[in-house]
């Protein structure tokens, strides 16, 4: 604390100096240097001192930005970790739960093909329909066979099953070289409202 006259002790001084932010700092570094510029000798070893003290608390203040900016970066770098840690979790779990949803989906297919459930199954709220895929499945018997019509310009070629498939929608005979069949799909949508069926009145 100031003593009777005001003035600080130079601890309480350098003390003060280390509080500082770096601006004000280097604000006070400048005033200084100008007070030194001049020829008053009796006041050099004190401003002399007060510039060693600015020197040290910004000495300290710098240590600090650069300790801090460390520890961001390692924190940045832990917060990296955890985001591709979590999100190799996220990415099992989403093809856990795919591998769910197909297998439920499966299982319905199976149960419409040996004709234990209907095609159309409606609930209080939902339904579930089973319908024919709008896109037909391809399977070749022989990609030798395939004509060239049918097959992708490439180095090896491969058959282009979408132009089979479009050839087979058009009616296109393709069954020298390739069954089309059409899949099944499940969805799962909101059922249709029911029709509410009026109120006799007993009331004539």
């Amino acid at each position: 604390m100031p003593n009777q006259n005001g003035e600080l002790t130079p601890q309480e001084l350098q003390d003060q100096f280390r509080t500082m932010s770096l601006q004000e700092l280097s604000t006070e570094a400048i005033a200084i240097a100008q007070i030194l510029e001049t020829d008053d000798e009796e006041e050099d070893n004190l401003f002399e001192q007060l510039q060693q003290y600015l020197t040290d608390a910004t000495q300290v203040k710098i240590d600090g930005y650069c300790w801090y900016q460390e520890m961001l970066k390692n924190e940045i770098e832990e917060w990296k970790t955890k985001k591709k840690t979590l999100s190799e979790m996220c990415d099992r779990l989403i093809e856990q739960k795919e591998k769910q949803l197909n297998s439920l989906k499966q299982n319905l297919l199976r149960l419409a093909e040996l004709g234990i459930i209907d095609d159309y199954l409606m609930g209080h709220n939902k339904a579930i329909e089973i319908r024919t895929n709008s896109k037909p499945t391809v399977e070749v018997h022989k990609t030798e066979d395939v004509p060239k019509i049918y097959r992708q310009p490439q180095i090896q070629w491969t058959v282009d099953k979408q132009a089979i498939a479009q050839a087979h929608q058009v009616g296109k005979d393709v069954s020298a070289f390739a069954t089309v069949t059409y899949g099944k799909q499940v969805r799962f949508k909101n059922a249709p409202r029911r029709k509410q069926k009026k109120n006799i009145s007993n009331e004539q």
